[in-house]
């Protein structure tokens, strides 16, 4: 019989070799086995990012196969608001706007000073053309980190638009 470490180190490899769903498995039936074992939760939890991120990449894409792996962290830790949050972003990539919103918002009430939920949230209105909201939520991310570079960037360049927004409009 496989010891239980001699599994871990077995599913490492996997892990190292991108042989994702081979340790995930074989984590998946240890953690079962040893549901209190923060160790194994935490391994268990890693794959599952990893393997998410992995399809979720831009040369991958596969963003439904991506939430089946980040709503499985959710069926162990189900205030995960990393994993809700990658849920959005895979939404987002597939144009389901509510989605990703839904996902967003509910990030946000499990860790309120998520500066990523707030920046992606202003992505969505600008998105839909809705600048003064896209700009709200800029500004909400910036509140949380002042040095944000993707929020300072997308704070510039929509005030830009609504200023062109602006300069559109005849005065009557």
């Amino acid at each position: 019989m496989t010891s239980t470490e001699d599994l871990l180190i077995k599913a490492k490899k996997f892990f190292n070799d991108k042989r994702y769903e081979e340790s995930i498995e074989i984590l998946k039936n240890l953690f079962k086995k040893n549901p209190q074992s923060e160790e194994l939760k935490k391994e268990l939890i890693n794959v599952l990012f990893s393997y998410g991120f992995y399809l979720s990449d831009e040369f991958v894409m596969e963003f439904e196969k991506a939430i089946k792996y980040f709503n499985k962290i959710l069926e162990i830790d189900p205030n995960n608001y990393r994993a809700i949050y990658n849920i959005g972003i895979a939404h987002f990539n597939m144009g389901d706007m509510n989605n990703a919103m839904r996902a967003y918002n509910t990030a946000i009430k499990i860790k309120p000073d998520y500066k990523h939920c707030y920046y992606n949230i202003g992505l969505i209105y600008e998105v839909k053309e809705n600048f003064k909201e896209a700009l709200k939520f800029y500004k909400k991310a910036l509140e949380i980190d002042p040095k944000f570079i993707y929020a300072l960037q997308a704070k510039k360049y929509v005030k830009e638009k609504l200023n062109a927004q602006k300069r559109e409009i005849p005065d009557s």
